[in-house]
Order: C-alpha cells, then sequence, then structure tokens
C-alpha cells in the first residue's frame, strides 16, 4: 500500500530540520562508566579465584568480555568523533531525503513512519546464519537524534526472537539489548546518518545483520545452542550434556558420575558413597545392613541383609560356640574321671 506523498515530505522536512538545527558542541567525554565497570568486574574475578568459586570466576569473566567489547566501541567512537571533520559535512536536502524515503519504501516494502514519534522503522526478512535461525529483525531509528548527541539513535529489535541459550539478551551475534555492534563500519553507518543519507544507513545495518563475524561475536553461533554446566559453568553443545537424574541440573561429562548400581548420571550434591566398597552410589540403590546401620550398595549387602563385614563376624561367633560345644572333655578332663571301689574295699579312681 502507497502511502501519502504529503507525509513523506513532511517527513523529510522535519529530518532537514533536525540536521541542520543548531545544537550545542559536542564535549569529547571518556567512557569512565563502562571502565570502572570492568575494573570492579576484574577485582570481583580475581577475588573469586583466591577463594575457589570457580563458577563465579567463569561467569565474571563472561561479563567482562562483554564489557571490555563495550568499551572498545565507545573507544572507536571517540576515536572517530576525533578524526572527522563534522563542519565540513553536507547535510541532506528535503528533496534529497524525500527521495531516500521513497527508495527505503522501495527496498524494504513494509515500513512505519511516525511523525508524532520522529521514528522510521523497517524490518528484515528472516535471518539464517550457518544453520542457526535468527528471525527477522526491526530497524528502529529516530531521526531526531542524527547527529548522534544523545547515544545511538537507532535499536535492533528480534521480531521472532531465538536468543543464544546462555545469554537471552544475545538476539544475534552482533547484537545485545537491542544494541548491533557495529564493527569496522561503526564510522560509515555514523557518517550515514549525520548527512540524512538514510538509505544508506538502512541498507548498511541490515547487511551488517545478514553477515557473521566470528571474530568478535557476543556469543559464537557455534556455542548458540550450547547449554552451561551448573557445576563448573563451562559452556558445552546442547546435544552433550547430562541433567542428573535427581535433581535434574544440567552437567558436563566431568561433572557427571553414575551410580555403580543403577548406572544413572548424578551431580556430587545427589551421589551417595557405600559404607563397605566406598563406590559411587545413589541414595535409592543404598540400603542399611540390619545389624550395623550401615549404607551398602546392592552387592557389598548379602541376602540376609547383612553387610559383608557384619555377616563375617557372625560367622565367626556361630563357629566359636560350635568349637566350644563339641570339645567338653578336652576342657575338662577330671569330669570325664569315674571313682570305683575295688574287691578289697579300697577306693580306686580309673579314667
Amino acid at each position: 500500500m502507497k502511502h501519502p506523498r504529503k507525509r513523506f515530505w513532511r517527513a523529510a522536512s522535519r529530518i532537514h530540520h533536525c540536521l541542520v538545527s543548531e545544537e550545542p558542541p559536542s564535549l569529547y567525554e571518556m567512557p569512565f562508566q563502562v571502565w570502572w565497570h570492568c575494573d570492579r568486574l576484574i577485582r570481583k574475578r580475581q577475588q573469586a579465584q583466591r577463594k575457589g568459586w570457580d563458577f563465579a570466576a567463569s561467569k565474571l569473566e563472561r561479563e567482562l568480555k562483554s564489557g571490555v567489547t563495550q568499551l572498545i566501541q565507545q573507544l572507536t567512537t571517540l576515536h572517530g568523533e576525533l578524526s572527522s571533520d563534522a563542519s565540513r559535512q553536507q547535510n541532506s536536502s528535503v528533496r534529497e531525503l524525500y527521495a531516500e524515503l521513497l527508495a527505503i519504501e522501495e527496498e524494504f516494502g513494509e515500513r512505519q513512519l511516525d511523525l508524532r514519534e520522529q521514528c522510521i522503522s523497517v524490518s528484515t526478512e528472516p535471518i539464517e546464519l550457518e544453520g542457526v535461525y535468527l528471525g527477522p529483525f526491526e530497524i528502529h531509528l529516530n531521526y531526531a537524534n542524527l547527529k548522534m548527541d544523545n547515544g545511538s539513535p537507532y535499536r535492533v529489535i528480534a521480531r521472532d526472537p531465538h536468543p543464544a541459550f546462555t545469554n537471552d539478551c544475545v538476539t544475534h551475534p552482533h547484537v545485545q539489548s537491542d544494541v548491533v555492534c557495529e564493527g569496522d563500519g561503526q564510522q560509515v553507518i555514523r557518517r550515514s546518518l549525520e548527512q540524512g543519507r538514510l538509505f544508506d544507513f538502512f541498507t548498511m545495518v541490515a547487511s551488517l545483520l545478514r553477515t557473521y563475524n566470528s571474530d568478535s561475536p557476543y556469543v559464537a553461533l557455534s556455542d548458540w545452542d550450547s547449554v552451561e554446566c551448573t557445576e563448573c559453568a563451562d559452556v558445552i553443545a546442547a546435544n552433550q550434556q547430562t541433567r542428573c537424574d535427581n535433581c535434574e541440573i544440567t552437567l558436563c561429562t566431568g561433572c557427571t558420575n553414575d551410580c555403580s548400581d543403577c548406572d544413572c548420571p548424578f551431580c556430587h550434591e545427589c551421589l551417595s558413597y557405600c559404607d563397605s566398597c566406598h563406590g559411587h552410589c545413589c541414595s535409592s540403590c543404598l540400603h542399611q545392613c540390619i545389624q550395623c546401620n550401615t549404607d551398602c550398595c546392592q552387592r557389598c549387602l548379602l541376602e540376609n541383609e547383612r553387610c559383608s563385614d557384619c555377616d563375617a563376624e557372625e560367622e565367626l561367633e556361630e563357629t566359636e560356640e560350635e568349637l566350644q560345644e563339641t570339645q567338653p572333655s578336652a576342657a575338662n578332663p577330671v569330669a570325664a574321671t569315674a571313682v570305683q571301689p575295688d574287691c578289697l574295699g579300697e577306693t580306686v579312681v580309673s579314667a
């Protein structure tokens, strides 16, 4: 459906006004806030390592990588501001901006133009990178801030989100929290916005979303469907994960122990030990000895529901009792003698 040309002219006029309006000069600012955030993460990670908190240290390291990426991006922006001469840039005229809006509609088809909110939005087709479905994205531009004096004027919003399993804020390898990592194209994108070349801006961002740079993703495509081991925080492929048979937490191979009786996988917290053989065993496969109440696995608990130690002790006691019953004469030889009188009336002791 074609939009009235009058709305195009009105939008072009307002965009041109935003471009040429006199604004106070931008002040260069160092990204101290992000710097301090990264410094705080480094100190917290060192403290976690000293205390042996491996899970916390791994999680802090991932947050630190994300923070350093943001710091590099802001420093690169600052470097571009210092290198570029904004005074020499030529702003687009109203007629040129009108032509830009027509070209955008022809390129992307469906487009949203909100004169009250001063926003232009276009949507990409569903994007799939290296077999990973990411869905369509909306590029939402606030044209009242094309000079970028108050931060980035645009966002990249996932319309059918399929985020990374380990970080639901990452909807694209180069998009986190609706902010795109522009990489080497940052200066080109910035310049196109400041000059009002809206068609170039939208096509460049859309092209960036269709591209994957394996050197600087927030989450690599190879790890997109990966999961995090609950115990050691290592990232593992989704098809290589194991779940504890009791508490159902996600485990990697190194953190999984199988019960020696039922062979089911368990985490360290849900696995016990047999008091007799000291083998790994789950609580369901352990049974108490009726005599000493120790926990035994099925191999160590005999049919009489006693452990091997108690059974051996009972057999020893029974053997001793049998020996005492079968050897009374040897133990008391006097009891085996008899007193008999002889023919002369004298008493004779005979054995």
